[in-house]
């Protein structure tokens, strides 16, 4: 029996939790993240952003009690087909790239580092 190999490069904590996500295009929207890393999270997303979408992605973290701001990058698309006992469910969502961390929550980038 083959066993499977893990290619994350970092661990996760599975952790359902809400975040804040801003961009110009549909401004500040709440979301629900279903895990977080280092270097990303998931993002559930009944219609996910454009691929390489820049966002504004604010959330305390799981036990945490400050908030943290950081500037991600729509990576990944996903959509996910589960059976919870009840029947096959479906959840779609989106993988964000930290591109780095800002040191305000309440920060706003310049305009040019938006684009």
């Amino acid at each position: 029996m083959a066993v499977a190999h893990e290619r994350r490069a970092t661990a996760r904590i599975d952790k359902v939790f809400r975040v804040l996500l801003s961009t110009d295009e549909v401004g500040d929207q709440w979301f629900i993240a279903r895990n977080i890393s280092t270097t990303g999270m998931f993002v559930e997303m009944a219609d996910p952003l454009p691929l390489r979408t820049k966002v504004i992605v604010r959330f305390s973290p799981p036990g945490g009690e400050e908030a943290i701001c950081a500037m991600a990058r729509v990576q990944n698309h996903y959509y996910l087909q589960y059976s919870d006992g009840e029947g096959l469910r479906a959840l779609s969502g989106v993988g964000l790239r930290f591109l780095r961390f800002m040191a305000e929550a309440g920060a706003v980038p310049p305009d040019d580092r938006l684009h």
